[in-house]
């Protein structure tokens, strides 16, 4: 499974089906996606402008991968996990605001944990500036609270195997972890901390 199918297994499960809610400023939605979003992203590639009642998860997967994944793809795991949901839930701009507010030290799991801070603090402030919105407030929090339980079922890729390498000059060098070849001999790491060798005949 891929990072992309293991982040939207999460926001799957808080972007279900139709909904056309009179307080909502999105106005109908579907499988998470506005009215809006659904008709510009058909028109600009020459699909079908299905009815939101008619989309079905085909439709709108290529939708949350291009727009949504694509803001946080870039980050580690499971940083890039949270990122993905906010970037569904709020939009690709506003989750660059709440990485602003994030300091880029600490590990991913650390990380990820202060950004869904951010994310309840913005869900007030919404219901503090328009207090209409409360009536949602419940499920947000609630949606904050599950993506705090799913943080601690994730794990972070190991970092790559401690390996020395001879340099030219004699010297030891210590192995960034990018896929090399060393003596005739393939080195590649993988996420999970394993180390592959294999010899390439030269």
């Amino acid at each position: 499974m891929s990072d992309f199918e293991r982040a939207h297994a999460f926001t799957a499960r808080w972007e279900g089906g139709y909904a056309n809610h009179a307080a909502d400023p999105g106005g109908e939605t579907n499988l998470g996606v506005t009215r809006r979003v659904w008709e510009a992203w058909a028109r600009e590639r020459g699909l079908p402008v299905k009815t939101m009642r008619e989309l079905t998860l085909a439709d709108v997967l290529p939708l949350y991968q291009a727009r949504y994944w694509s803001a946080a793809s870039r980050l580690p795991w499971p940083l890039s996990g949270v990122a993905y949901d906010i970037a569904v839930n709020h939009g690709p701009g506003n989750l660059a605001q709440m990485l602003a507010q994030v300091p880029s030290a600490g590990t991913a799991r650390d990380r990820a944990g202060q950004l869904i801070d951010v994310r309840e603090a913005f869900y007030r402030g919404i219901v503090r500036s328009r207090p209409s919105q409360g009536v949602f407030l419940g499920g947000w929090l609630n949606r904050v609270t599950a993506q705090r339980a799913w943080l601690k079922d994730q794990q972070e890729p190991l970092p790559a195997p401690r390996l020395f390498l001879r340099a030219m000059d004699g010297s030891n060098v210590l192995w960034d972890g990018k896929p090399t070849i060393y003596n005739g001999t393939r080195l590649t790491a993988y996420p999970d901390g394993a180390l592959q060798l294999e010899r390439t005949g030269d």
